[in-house]
């Protein structure tokens, strides 16, 4: 994968069920990382650590004793730290919040129109960087083994990340020779999805003293969408595990 700029986080505060598998669904196929919050309790350790994040906040929840709205909005949002934070609110129906908290989303109205309003946000905040897609993993670990075949030769290679079209690999031999060759059956194994695609090597490039090389695929939308739910568990999951580090 190149080495775009990221974007910035997005965080949505209690989500409701059906906007969480239509909505989020969507926006993050868009390219932006986005993650449900289902709780409070290391909300401000949490934007401490990504400043510059975005977060939308559900007003309809019954929040409980530990979490005062107002207290929120007025004191810790105003502190310097959070000068680049975006606030929204999302909920049936408007309330005002104050300077901090930027907008609000209906929820009232199709969910087009909400998807639409909600991308426009995120489009302005420059949320997406840089990336076409959000991708999972880093070139210092393995995600798992792949296979494929090149010129009736059949490789064995690790998977170091991936995103919905490309992937990055290493293998203890030199593949060079295999630079814009073409390849059938790569098989995958991304979480419980064992995939097949089809695609070609593109480049390979040295990060440290290891050589990475990249392929670019292509797949079926019922694959896409496996690889998607894959990187959005996968994400969500390292997130919580971040969330539970905080203090």
């Amino acid at each position: 994968m190149h080495q775009f700029s990221n974007g910035k986080k997005v965080f949505f505060l209690y989500p409701p069920q059906n906007f969480s598998k239509t909505i989020i669904k969507r926006i993050f196929k868009d390219g932006f990382e986005i993650y449900k919050l289902n709780s409070t309790e290391r909300l401000l350790p949490l934007l401490q650590k990504y400043p510059d994040s975005i977060l939308f906040i559900n007003t309809d929840y019954p929040y409980d004793d530990n979490f005062n709205f107002n207290t929120f909005n007025e004191i810790e949002l105003s502190k310097k730290i959070f000068e680049n934070l975006k606030v929204y609110t999302f909920f049936m129906e408007k309330v005002s919040y104050g300077d901090k908290i930027l907008d609000y989303i209906s929820l009232e109205r199709s969910d087009e129109e909400v998807y639409s309003d909600i991308y426009k946000i995120l489009d302005e905040a420059e949320a997406h960087g840089k990336r076409e897609f959000v991708r999972y993993g880093n070139y210092n670990e393995i995600l798992s083994s792949i296979s494929f075949t090149c010129d009736k030769n059949v490789y064995k290679t690790n998977m170091h990340d991936i995103s919905p079209k490309a992937l990055s690999f290493s293998s203890d031999d030199d593949l060079d020779r295999l630079i814009e060759s073409s390849f059938s059956d790569m098989r995958l194994k991304v979480g419980v999805y064992e995939i097949t695609v089809v695609g070609r090597i593109v480049t390979s490039r040295m990060i440290g003293d290891k050589k990475i090389y990249i392929a670019e695929f292509e797949a079926d939308e019922s694959k896409k969408d496996e690889i998607f739910d894959f990187i959005f568990t996968s994400l969500e999951k390292g997130m919580d595990e971040i969330i539970h580090s905080l203090s």
